[in-house]
């Protein structure tokens, strides 16, 4: 009888121990676009004619727009979400912060960004900086 319980409590332990949180599921991330809301807690003001944000296909093909066009192939390594070979146009851009931005997501996405959806906000961390996007 004791072994039994025992038997129990350690499959319901290990049960408690496997939830996912806010951890997200490519399925998603898929059919949206996500614009950029804030950087390092910084609100980002809206801009004429740019949305800064991004989006996700089958396969974790990764796109987007900071300033310049922005896509890569990204993978899921120890829960971290990496787009190691991030390929973008080069236009200059007028927007100083715009800039600096679309350096930083680069940062982030090419070392890797823990991901965590909740609800309709997307939030990348890596790089020591944090970007949130509102899923539209």
């Amino acid at each position: 009888m004791k072994k039994s319980i025992l038997l129990m409590l350690a499959t319901l332990a290990a049960s408690g121990c496997s939830s996912d949180g806010n951890r997200f599921n490519e399925q998603q991330l898929l059919n949206h676009y996500f614009v950029l809301t804030s950087v390092d807690g910084k609100p980002v003001a809206q801009r004429a004619g740019i949305r800064p944000g991004i989006s996700f296909a089958p396969g974790l093909r990764v796109s987007g727009v900071m300033c310049n066009r922005f896509f890569g192939q990204g993978q899921l390594e120890q829960d971290r979400l990496k787009v190691p070979q991030l390929a973008s146009t080069r236009m200059l851009c007028r927007d100083g912060e715009l800039n600096q931005w679309e350096q930083m997501l680069g940062e982030v996405l090419n070392t890797g960004a823990s991901v965590t959806l909740d609800r309709q906000t997307l939030t990348l961390n890596g790089a020591g900086h944090t970007l949130v996007y509102r899923a539209e």
